[in-house]
């Protein structure tokens, strides 16, 4: 496969359209999967997460209830999901049955494997009928096994077991090569990631998310900017029914990379081919970034990977230089690297505005050719070095870190606050 062909494929595999924070739909999905293959009435629902999908599922909006917790996301999932609509399985779902979903969430029980790194889910569903146990792992949607006692040992390849991802043989040279050659109508289908999270932006300003902020109103770039991105994903991290278009898994990140590219172009007149092809390009330095840290993370890949494609992106449709669009890579990791991500909820939308303002202040200073040394803090001389600098610090520095963010959640949950 050529390099065009696996840009656009890895481009292409991340980017889907999702009605809800990506995991509990991600919950759903496994558990309308599982009651496709479990009929009767139900008796138990043993639930199994990763420290990070349980993090960024406790409390966030859920589409349709006006509740929120881990155990509703898979009673909604088990009463009310299709799984044939995958990633938008909340946003299709004709009609909520709240008190069953409430008299259903009970039985459900869920425990976290804290030896399991990336993103992993397995619900083992008792019914009167039947016995049956699916497991997704890797990714939101893919459903790695469904199966019936007795059960085998199925857990996600460990850090360093598996090849590394074909993307990472890729340069930034390769990328902005990419960016420039791809034939236009093959990358048209980014616009729909534009208009959609648009709407989500515009429904989140119309009901008065990220009203007040002083700071972010008038019409100059920075402002703008966050003041966009910021409404879309408040309004999102509330449970607003509307779709996003995600990438590499998260609507947040699909807000940032779409929208903060988008409202410069805008802003700045940018013609829609030179924004498409942006957009080419920062989903793909987004997707790479991913590749390194994986699916789920103890910090905000708003700021290191879709922020940052972002910027690169940002550049790209500026008229800017390869050096300084890993200039803005630099500026982005020198800034935001340590920004924690405690789990999905309103509050995202203050680092998602952060994310994206950086991207903006880190491109327009690599343009001026103010950037970051190579051999400043954990940076590195190529985009590569970023990363693996990068993956070693929150793979190996910050193992800890969801463990004891999901404690205080917890603790937070059973005194009541």
């Amino acid at each position: 496969m050529d390099q065009t062909e696996l840009l656009l494929s890895c481009i292409r595999e991340t980017i889907v359209p999702s009605t809800g924070c990506t995991e509990p739909v991600a919950i759903a999905l496994c558990s309308a999967t599982a009651r496709a293959h479990a009929p009767g009435e139900i008796r138990k629902a043993e639930l199994v997460l990763d420290l990070g999908l349980l993090k960024n599922a406790m409390g966030v909006g859920i589409p349709g209830l006006d509740k929120r917790g881990v155990a509703l996301c898979c009673a909604l999932g088990l009463v009310d999901g299709d799984p044939a609509n995958g990633m938008d399985i909340l946003g299709k779902i004709p009609q909520v049955h709240r008190e069953e979903i409430e008299r259903i969430a009970p039985l459900v029980e869920v425990s976290a494997r804290e030896d399991i790194a990336t993103l992993f889910i397995q619900l083992t569903l008792t019914t009167d009928q039947a016995c049956v146990r699916v497991t997704t792992t890797d990714r939101h949607d893919h459903i790695a096994a469904v199966e019936t006692p007795p059960f085998a040992e199925i857990l996600p390849a460990a850090a360093g077991e598996t090849d590394a991802p074909p993307i990472q043989r890729c340069t930034l040279h390769d990328m902005v090569r990419f960016a420039d050659e791809v034939p236009l109508e093959r990358i048209e289908f980014l616009w729909e990631g534009v208009e959609m999270n648009r709407r989500m932006s515009e429904a989140g300003l119309q009901k008065g998310f990220w009203k007040g902020a002083a700071l972010l109103e008038g019409e100059a770039l920075l402002p703008a900017v966050q003041r966009t991105v910021g409404a879309a994903s408040y309004a999102r991290m509330s449970g607003v029914t509307l779709p996003t278009m995600t990438a590499t898994g998260s609507g947040n990140q699909g807000i940032t990379v779409f929208l903060t590219v988008d409202t410069v172009c805008q802003k700045l007149g940018i013609g829609r081919e030179r924004e498409l092809r942006a957009l080419a390009l920062a989903n793909a330095v987004n997707v790479y970034a991913k590749s390194f840290l994986g699916a789920l993370s103890p910090i905000c890949a708003c700021g290191v990977a879709s922020g940052l494609g972002a910027g690169v992106g940002i550049v790209y449709a500026l008229g800017g230089t390869e050096a300084q669009m890993f200039g803005a890579m630099k500026n982005m990791l020198g800034g935001v690297s340590g920004m924690i991500c405690d789990g999905a909820k309103e509050g995202c939308s203050s680092k998602v505005s952060i994310g994206a303002g950086c991207a903006v202040v880190a491109a327009m200073t690599a343009l001026e050719d103010q950037t970051l040394a190579s051999d400043s803090g954990i940076l590195g001389r190529n985009m590569e070095e970023l990363y693996c600098h990068l993956r070693a610090l929150v793979c190996g520095g910050m193992a800890s870190a969801n463990r004891v963010m999901v404690d205080v959640m917890l603790d937070r949950q059973r005194e009541g606050t």
